[in-house]
């Protein structure tokens, strides 16, 4: 997996890897919004990627359980440590619980400002948990934990 930003002239084939369904796509379609929002460093438009009731947990204590928690989270972190930063990453698992619930497992994590690669110490493995609403895939939870050298915990 790569951890470098993908640039305009990647494609997006190469981010869906082996998940090739229409289902799939659709369902992966939510971290690329994510990452668009991200990029923009744009508080709304990350919480807007959750359910109303959604939940958003990180390292650090963060622990966000509705759109307005994470909405100020991630704008007062975009005019804080965040600022300038973006984030990537490519799927590694894509499964289906029900119709309209998925469960996804991405690896990637913050670029620091001005990077195009994940510094060790920011990498993460997420999870994702979607639900379809009124046809729209949304996150009902998000969570990552460091990975990699720079994770924190070890065994």
């Amino acid at each position: 997996m790569s951890t470098k930003a993908p640039t305009k002239s990647a494609s997006t084939d190469d981010y869906y890897g082996p998940f090739t369904s229409d289902r799939e796509k659709e369902v992966l379609g939510v971290p690329l919004k994510l990452v668009a929002a991200w990029a923009e460093n744009d508080g709304d438009k990350v919480a807007d990627t959750f359910i109303e009731d959604g939940v958003m947990i990180l390292p650090g204590d963060v622990y966000k359980k509705n759109r307005e928690e994470i909405r100020a989270f991630m704008t007062a972190a975009y005019a804080g440590p965040f600022k300038g930063t973006g984030v990537t990453g490519k799927p590694v698992d894509v499964r289906f619980a029900a119709d309209d619930v998925a469960l996804l497992r991405t690896h990637g994590g913050i670029l620091a400002p001005g990077k195009t690669e994940i510094d060790p110490e920011l990498a993460v493995r997420s999870t994702w948990v979607l639900v379809r609403r009124d046809g729209q895939w949304k996150l009902a939870a998000y969570q990552n934990s460091p990975r990699g050298e720079g994770a924190t915990l070890r065994w």
